[in-house]
């Protein structure tokens, strides 16, 4: 058996090298640029009006004939002579000719003519976004490993980058192993119950914006059991098994494994709940996380482990967090224990690995490591997709 500590470490020598893919612009928040995204052209591309109002030629005159108007979307007006003015709306090109905007407020007019009223008369670039006073072309924008947020979305769309090129997410898959299981909306027999633990991990992951390539069911029998991960593993990063990892008659996923030829990292974890982990890889380099199949320990073993390594995987690596809470139970020497609990109720007593409707009113769940139960680590579940508990 291992602690936490030597299982994280073990885990952190896992590398992933899956390249990069592109996504389309609109399903890119949150996640990691693969390579740097530079300017196709100056920001703003244009000299672009400012505010409503008249563009003049500063220290020209105060008083100006109006003899046209310049929208935005249109192509440059241009300004003919001394004494004149082109009407412009926000957002529209600077016209020719001119080199500062006086609002309208600032001005009286009467038919065709413009005067300046109570302000100074206009310096050079007032009320005039200059070209390429925010970036010029070929400027880096982002850097690559940026976590896309969504004003990010802001400049790739300006530059003109769709689809968007990531860092290419590990590919996983969930499956549960149990005769004793059926389908949600199945009404099981008295000696059967539905399959829980895969909702609660699957929607873990989505609220942090993971998502399984698939769920399946595999049976308590050897060859069965060998027949489906042998057709479940082609093409995986991962595979994340729950249930058969312990020490019963049919807890046969290690041996399965190897006899797939798994080298097996670690199995069993001085932690409670969720001591049977198992972890190994194949030898086509798919990750394998074999997780206990009682709820709580499954979902527990699912967000300490599993999420924060696909996490890494694409660049998103999650920050250590850690709270000030008194009077925790003291583990045993080596042991971790993982306790439900929120900021409003504090840890949630429970029944133990199955009682999973006591993690209802949790936000997450405390490490406490023997030695340090005055400052545990915080693990909060995902709140929503990419929202305050994934990324900030």
């Amino acid at each position: 058996m291992i602690s936490v500590a030597e299982a994280d470490a073990l885990l952190a020598q896992q590398s992933f090298t899956g390249g990069s893919e592109a996504v389309p612009l609109e399903r890119a928040v949150g996640r990691v640029l693969a390579e740097a995204v530079r300017a196709d052209r100056d920001g703003p591309p244009y000299s672009r009006v400012a505010m409503d109002g008249y563009a003049v030629l500063a220290g020209d005159e105060r008083r100006w004939v109006v003899q046209g108007f310049q929208a935005a979307g249109q192509s440059p007006v241009r300004r003919t002579g001394s004494g004149t003015a082109i009407e412009v709306a926000t957002g529209a090109v600077l016209p020719d000719g001119c080199d500062a905007v006086v609002p309208y407020e600032h001005t009286q007019r009467d038919g065709d003519l413009v005067t300046l009223v109570d302000v100074p008369s206009p310096s050079r670039w007032t009320h005039v976004h200059r070209q390429g006073s925010d970036y010029r072309r070929s400027e880096v924008l982002l850097a690559a490993g940026t976590r896309l947020r969504s004003p990010h979305l802001h400049s790739l769309a300006t530059v003109g980058v769709d689809p968007v090129t990531v860092v290419r997410r590990p590919v996983w898959a969930l499956a549960a192993t149990g005769d004793e299981l059926v389908e949600v909306r199945d009404m099981p027999k008295p000696w059967q119950i539905r399959r829980s633990n895969a909702a609660a991990i699957e929607g873990e992951a989505r609220a942090w914006g993971l998502e399984p390539r698939g769920q399946s069911v595999l049976p308590d029998d050897k060859p069965r059991l060998t027949r489906g991960l042998q057709e479940l593993i082609p093409g995986l990063d991962v595979l994340v098994l729950t249930g058969g990892v312990s020490a019963g008659a049919l807890d046969l996923v290690p041996a399965v494994l190897a006899d797939l030829g798994a080298a097996e990292l670690f199995h069993r974890v001085a932690q409670r709940p969720g001591k049977p982990l198992w972890c190994g890889r194949l030898p086509a380099g798919t990750l394998v996380f074999g997780l206990p199949g009682n709820p709580v320990s499954s979902l527990f073993a699912f967000r300490r482990y599993v999420l924060p390594w696909l996490l890494a995987a694409e660049g998103r690596p999650l920050a250590e967090r850690r709270v000030t809470v008194v009077g925790l139970p003291v583990p045993h020497p080596g042991a971790t224990l993982f306790l439900p609990w929120s900021p409003e109720t504090g840890v949630r007593e429970w029944a133990g690995s199955g009682d999973f409707s006591a993690l209802a009113d949790s936000t997450g769940f405390l490490e406490v490591r023997s030695g340090e139960t005055g400052n545990p680590r915080y693990h909060p579940w995902g709140t929503a997709l990419y929202g305050v508990s994934p990324l900030g």
